[in-house]
């Protein structure tokens, strides 16, 4: 199913939500299948050049083309409780801001007490670019990243399931 933003999930305002940040995201089969077992939505936000090929019957909301469309599309959906899989320190702390949790596609969780100093690292990065430096990427992911980032998710939606059953509620923030 295909939906274009800003069009709002459907469901419940309260349901909690996986926001993943489709374009160039490497493990889109797991975080559907993570969300199939945990019985959650997963919206995978996208631009038109990007498809999820490979996923169980997954959620695309479809953005604007543009270097940052789906970022500022979830950072504008994204509520407390719900949980981000984004590569982008930038988005990992606006989601921060408004209490979801984010994980990156290695299985790295952000911390709002370390994503200052990432956000001043990738300034210097972007600095040193600019400036001509040459800077390398990522390295492939690899099969351990991908089971670090699976163990990583259902560590974080097995917490998330635990605090809902204490509260009684679906989507309270996840500590």
């Amino acid at each position: 199913m295909t939906e274009r933003y800003p069009y709002a999930s459907a469901r419940t305002e309260c349901a909690r939500r996986m926001l993943v940040d489709a374009d160039a995201c490497p493990v889109r089969r797991e975080i559907a299948r993570a969300a199939e077992r945990h019985e959650i939505e997963a919206l995978f936000f996208a631009n038109s050049s990007q498809e999820n090929a490979g996923t169980a019957n997954p959620r695309t909301v479809q953005v604007a083309d543009g270097p940052d469309a789906a970022d500022f599309a979830i950072a504008t959906q994204c509520r407390a409780g719900d949980i981000v899989v984004t590569d982008d320190i930038g988005l990992a702390a606006l989601v921060a801001g408004k209490g979801a949790r984010a994980i990156s596609s290695r299985g790295r969780l952000f911390r709002a007490e370390t994503l200052p100093l990432l956000l001043e690292e990738r300034h210097r990065s972007r600095k040193a670019r600019r400036a001509g430096c040459r800077t390398r990427g990522p390295r492939a992911l690899s099969v351990p990243d991908r089971t670090r980032f699976t163990c990583a998710l259902e560590l974080l939606l097995r917490k998330a399931d635990s605090l809902d059953r204490r509260t009684g509620s679906r989507g309270a923030e996840i500590p």
